[in-house]
């Protein structure tokens, strides 16, 4: 715990933390939009939230700046805002 504390997790235990916070995310957006629990604000902080996780989990599977990322997630960002409003 100690090594957690200090910022110093393997890059095995990182992408673990990456893939269990994306899971849980993706999860909550899916079940919130099947049982219509969620509203339009909360769709798109959780569809942010994911879209953030999973960049960070690329960058941390490929660790050299990529080109474009930002770009590729604002229109995918756009792409799912696009789909919940029609």
């Amino acid at each position: 715990m100690a090594q957690k504390a200090t910022g110093q997790e393997s890059p095995d235990d990182l992408l673990a933390s990456i893939r269990r916070l994306t899971s849980i995310v993706l999860d909550k957006l899916e079940q919130g939009s099947k049982e219509g629990t969620l509203d339009q604000a909360q769709i798109r902080l959780l569809g942010s939230i994911a879209m953030k996780t999973l960049g960070l989990w690329q960058e941390a599977l490929n660790p050299r700046p990529r080109r474009g990322l930002r770009r590729e997630v604002r229109e995918t960002e756009d792409q799912l805002r696009d789909e919940d409003v029609g």
